[in-house]
């Protein structure tokens, strides 16, 4: 369907070139004309909503699969989660979204404060039931908030500057930075730090 592929080409280039991005580059990445994308989508806040959307849904998959497998294997349920959901580059997609909703808020300004709410809501839905199992397993403390957790793992997923030198002189940092948290939330969770 194309609006599928163009939230799916908007989302892929909302994450590699930012906020900002043209619906022609949106519509050409998803092998259809300006003219189709902008009749699925006629104003540019529907598309953002839409891939936001689909980025939550995503968390909520992971998250679903994860709290089925906990009671058979918690810390691999728990880190083989966070480490997929550390892959969707969610703080590359969460800092242009809000740049490019926040970029003009003119008439939308309700609109956009309703999307971020919206948004907010679904990433606590979404994290509640994998944080739940995670803190009765011993593996992330009581006082950790599901949007609080969704920053911490943005921030240490997020891609470091000249990500492919970094990678060629310490390759694996990014996964190796999302254990460290992990490791940190269990010692928090044991009282260990």
């Amino acid at each position: 369907m194309n609006s599928d592929a163009i939230v799916e080409a908007a989302r892929k280039l909302l994450i590699e070139q930012g906020a900002g991005v043209s619906m022609r580059a949106i519509a050409r990445e998803a092998g259809v004309g300006v003219a189709t994308a902008s009749r699925h989508f006629p104003r540019r806040i529907e598309l953002l909503d839409a891939v936001g959307a689909r980025a939550a849904a995503d968390i909520d998959r992971i998250v679903e699969a994860a709290v089925s497998q906990f009671d058979d294997d918690p810390d691999g349920a728990w880190h083989e989660a966070v480490h997929a959901i550390a892959e969707l580059k969610a703080a590359d997609l969460g800092q242009a979204l809000f740049s490019d909703l926040t970029a003009d808020t003119g008439d939308e300004a309700k609109e956009i404060d309703s999307i971020i709410e919206k948004r907010m809501a679904e990433l606590r839905r979404n994290y509640t039931p994998l944080l739940e199992k995670a803190k009765a397993a011993g593996l992330c403390p009581d006082s950790v908030a599901p949007l609080d957790f969704h920053l911490g793992l943005s921030v240490v997923s997020r891609p470091l500057p000249n990500s492919a030198a970094v990678e060629q002189y310490f390759p694996g940092v990014q996964e190796k930075l999302v254990d460290l948290m992990l490791t940190g939330l269990a010692a928090q969770a044991k009282g260990n730090y």
